[in-house]
Order: structure tokens, then sequence, then C-alpha cells
């Protein structure tokens, strides 16, 4: 058995940068507490959203937040930080899927944290100081990050838990559901609400995920024109200008979701009888909630990042060469020259995405 033999041990729970990775990592953290619940479960994410979500989550004894981005400038915050993760004392640190950074790997060290449990990537082995790990899992290539990260938690308790049910966070409350009911209500008819979030983080160049605006747009316009669909643009204040692409290529009505908060997007997500997305936060809060989720996959790997729910597709156009970014060069995000990531997203036509969106809705 790898378990410390320690009665309260304190555990910290690296977590990597995005929502959609807080939520493909949550079922691995919920094993953690399934299986020890003896044992101090502490979060460190890399961005201040993550704390807002885990904020108030009864799985948390705390919640840290370690932004190296941000603190590129200044190291007494970035000091400040390792001072308190070493105040905490924890036993042992679990580096979830995909951390293959040096920031991932040195920080531990840097916490006095003496048992580190991260992963062994096919690269950069050396360069992400991922000798410094006192416990390495290799990666298995052919698993979904969720099960990724799920075979880190089995190796930590020395268990195999591949047959376990995942098990999601609580992604709103009840101030958030009551304010969806009265929003859709006021859109009017909407027996069949279609949520579209044309959008997707730009860090790094990931911008390169999202399926072209005027798709999105035509999309709509079939939904609407064979299903009656009432159509609702999603997406963060960042994304406005792109909502607004969206909404005025369109040639039947669509609406534009302006929600306070990301808990009031989750809110009104549960509410769409479908919902489109590229490969993002939202696709993974819409499909872990249950709700009929298509995601579209271009430079990205839907086998390792598509949607996870009782009822989810993921759609992409074949081509060779794609998709460029896997389990197996995690850690790599060079475009080979020449070579556009966004051909297949350009490829797949709305027309092709609808037909293949139909079928799938009109399955028994």
């Amino acid at each position: 058995m790898l378990v410390p033999d320690s009665p309260r041990m304190k555990t910290l729970c690296i977590c990597p940068i995005g929502i959609g990775n807080y939520i493909v990592a949550y079922p691995a953290f919920a094993l953690l507490r399934k299986h020890r619940p003896d044992i101090d479960l502490h979060l460190l994410g890399l961005r201040n959203n993550i704390r807002e979500w885990a904020a108030g989550d009864s799985l948390w004894s705390g919640v840290h937040v370690f932004d190296p981005t941000r603190m590129k400038g200044d190291v007494h915050e970035a000091i400040g930080i390792i001072r308190t993760l070493r105040h905490e004392r924890f036993d042992a640190s679990l580096s979830y899927f995909p951390s293959n950074k040096w920031q991932y790997n040195l920080l531990p060290v840097l916490a006095g944290i003496p048992k580190r449990y991260a992963f062994a990537y096919p690269l950069k082995g050396a360069s992400s100081m991922a000798f410094l790990n006192t416990h390495s899992l290799a990666v298995n290539t052919a698993l979904h990050d969720l099960w990724q990260n799920v075979a880190l938690t089995g190796h930590f308790l020395g268990a195999d838990l591949a047959g376990e049910k995942p098990v999601f966070p609580a992604l709103y409350g009840t101030v958030e559901e009551q304010w969806a009911n009265a929003y859709v209500k006021a859109l009017g008819d909407s027996r069949f609400l279609l949520g579209m979030h044309p959008g997707s983080s730009a860090d790094h160049g990931m911008d390169a995920k999202r399926w072209p605006p005027e798709h999105f747009a035509r999309l709509g316009d079939l939904a609407a024109q064979q299903r009656g669909a009432r159509v609702l643009i999603l997406g963060g204040p960042e994304e406005a200008s792109l909502k607004r692409q969206v909404v005025d290529s369109m040639r039947m009505p669509g609406a534009i979701a302006d929600t306070p908060s990301l808990r009031h997007t989750a809110a009104l997500i549960t509410r769409c009888n479908l919902c489109v997305c590229n490969d993002s936060g939202l696709m993974h809060m819409s499909a872990c909630m249950g709700v009929p989720t298509v995601g579209i996959f271009g430079p990205t790997d839907e086998k390792r990042n598509g949607p996870v729910g009782a009822r989810a597709l993921a759609i992409r156009k074949p081509m060779a060469g794609f998709p460029l970014w896997t389990a197996a060069n995690v850690g790599r995000r060079a475009i080979p020259v020449g070579v556009d990531p966004m051909a297949p997203l350009r490829a797949l036509t709305p027309e092709d995405a609808w037909s293949r969106i139909q079928a799938w809705l009109d399955e028994p």
C-alpha cells in the first residue's frame, strides 16, 4: 500500500488551470474523500476562478491559489504563498492531469511536501523537473483526462478505481436556479432551447479550438428552422464581441445570455434541451450536469478532452495529422510548420454537424 500511516494525513491536490480541468479532476478528488475520509484535503488552483468554484464545497478543508503567470513581477507574493503552504505541513501532494510543467513539480518541493505524486509524461522529463517527484504514474495515452486523474488517486490509495462512478461538483445553488427560471420565462416560447458557446479559453493560442462563428450562426439557423429552436448564445464577458458576431450572422432570431456569474451560466445551461460548444469549460459544465452536450473538436483530442456525461457527443472532421495535442505529447503546444490548427474546424460544415446532431438526438 502506498498510503502513509498518518491517522490525520493532510494532502494537497494540485489542479491545472481551467474550469474544465477542475470539473474533469473532481471525480478523482471525490474518490480520495470517499476512500480516505480521515484525510484533510486542500486544493491548489492556478487561477482565482478555481477558488470561486471550490469555496463552500465540503470536500475541501482549504483552498489555495498560486498563479505563476500573474506573479512573474511579484516575487514577494509568490514567496508568501509558498510560506503559507509550508505552514500547512502537508504530508503528500498529487499533481493532476495535465501538469507537465516545471512549476507543478517544483512547487511541492518548495512547500516542503515529502511525498509528491505525479505523472511520468512521455515528453519533457528533465526540463519539467519530473525527477523531483517521489512517486510517478505512467500516462495511459488511451485514457480520457478524467480517468487519468482517477488512476492517480488510485495510485496514491493503492487501489483500482476504474469501476467507480464519477461524481461532479455542484455548479450552482438555489439563487442561481431561480434566476435561470426567470430568465428562460422572459424569453417567451422556448420549447426547444439550444445553448451554443462559440468561445473557449484563449490562453497559449487555445482560441484555435474555436469553430468559426459563422458556422455556429448557420447551425443555429438550421436548428431554428428544423426544430423550432430558440437559440441562446453563451459565454463570458470577454467573449462579448464573438457572441455578437454569431447573433448578427444569424437569419433567425438569437439571444445573447448576459449572466452575472459562471454559476448563473451553469444554472441557465440546465434549462437547455441541447448545448453545442467548442472544447471548453462550458462544454464540461454542460455535460457533467447531464444536459445533452455536443463538443466540436479540431486541434484537441476528444478521446482525452471530450464531454463526459449521460448524453454527450464529440464531432470532428477527420483529417490527416489531427488531433495535434494528445495525451502522448502533453506539455508541447507547438504547431507543425505549414499546418493550420483550425483546418478541421473550417472543414466541418454546419450542415454536416447538424445532420449528425439530429440523428443523435433522435436515437432511443
